[in-house]
């Protein structure tokens, strides 16, 4: 006989079992390598407000000892580092739905002879996982755009292109020293147009005496593991400009670096031996980052919702970046109300709330996490803008 569903209807409750609503975010985040930022520590102490507070620390060699008279103590060295910067930390939102049209569909399968009440509850689970999933990743996706503006662009700016849908104008810098960019000019330009073509390289350009300063700049500053950070698809441009090629070539045959061969045979290196010698020549490695990450938005041109793409780490600039920790995620710690559905990720810093709509008879499922990725070392950051045209 067939065993009619009730007529008040639950996904949650049929997905969940009878187990919790925690226990089951945690399941289906166990597998979930998100919360590694390259560079960047979660900070598990959550803030009770808004406000931070940005903290510079040293990466120089320890200080020699003092010489001093028999009887005096020594002068404590300074540790704690100094404030460099504050603000509010922004808040982030994610809703998704489980409408009427997907209630009635597990409401069918319900009714169906052949589905087993196991089936059913896998099936309800499946749906909700995947909602939980999609606001899990939008937050991760947040937390590296902003890991990847702070150390490609200097800052992080909430505009109507990365946030379209939400406030816009407001900037959260990473204070990094004026001196510590250079930008080039005229014929010492890589390239003299956007493109990028061999045809308009700067009659001055060095890609690898430029590169090769920085690192001189950064042991003299007594930071000596580093690496070079910038755009997958740049380095294919920097891969082929002549500099590059001729240094390579040169690498690999000493004695016939200018000989066509030479060059040729360079030429059909793979691209990862290319960047491993490119990176040996200039005196640290290099990392490419293809972070591609999308937006929804309203084109009133098509009448149609859009999801446009766009690079998380900015073209057109290398960055030389110290070796380990650069910075801090800052979290404030979520508030919520007692008598409601929640489950928490990433150590209670995401939170997850089901509301229902009686009327529209839909269940949403809302995460929020109010965290801002702050750099610790941004003195120790160089940049050099190469083409800028």
């Amino acid at each position: 006989m067939t065993q009619f569903p009730s007529e008040f209807y639950n996904p949650l409750s049929l997905a969940l079992n009878g187990g919790r609503l925690q226990d089951f975010v945690d399941e289906i985040l166990a597998s979930y390598n998100g919360l590694k930022i390259d560079g960047f520590t979660w900070n598990d102490d959550l803030l009770p407000d808004f406000t931070y507070n940005q903290i510079q620390r040293e990466l120089k060699m320890e200080v020699m000892a003092q010489y001093v008279d028999l009887d005096s103590p020594a002068i404590p060295v300074g540790s704690e580092g100094d404030i460099i910067g504050s603000g509010s930390i922004p808040r982030m939102k994610a809703v998704e739905y489980y409408n009427e049209a997907k209630l009635r569909k597990l409401r069918q399968m319900e009714n169906r002879r052949d589905i087993s009440r196991e089936e059913l509850i896998n099936n309800a689970g499946a749906n909700i996982g995947e909602i939980i999933m999609k606001l899990v990743m939008r937050h991760t996706n947040s937390i590296t755009y902003q890991r990847h503006q702070i150390i490609s662009n200097g800052k992080f700016v909430l505009t109507n292109t990365n946030n379209p849908n939400g406030i816009v104008n407001v900037t959260f810098a990473n204070h990094t020293p004026s001196a510590n960019t250079t930008t080039l000019a005229d014929d010492k330009r890589w390239w003299t147009n956007a493109t990028h073509d061999v045809a308009h390289q700067g009659s001055a350009s060095n890609v690898i005496v430029d590169l090769q300063a920085m690192v001189k700049v950064a042991k003299r500053k007594g930071v000596t593991k580093v690496h070079f950070e910038i755009n997958d698809d740049f380095l294919d441009d920097v891969l082929n400009h002549t500099s590059v090629t001729t240094a390579i070539a040169a690498n690999l045959y000493p004695s016939a670096a200018s000989a066509d061969w030479a060059k040729a045979a360079a030429a059909q290196l793979a691209r990862d031996q290319k960047v491993e010698i490119l990176g040996r020549i200039i005196g640290a490695p290099i990392k490419s980052w293809n972070t591609q990450v999308s937006v929804e938005k309203w084109d009133d041109s098509t009448k149609k919702l859009t999801r446009p793409q766009f690079e998380a780490f900015n073209k057109d600039v290398v960055v030389l970046v110290p070796d380990g920790n650069i910075g801090e995620i800052l979290t404030v710690e979520p508030i919520l109300l007692a008598g409601g559905e929640y489950a928490y990720a990433y150590g209670r810093k995401l939170a997850i709330t089901i509301d229902k709509d009686f009327a529209k008879k839909c269940m949403s499922y809302n995460s929020e996490m109010t965290s801002l990725a702050v750099p610790n070392v941004p003195q120790y950051l160089w940049y050099i803008k190469p083409c800028q045209v």
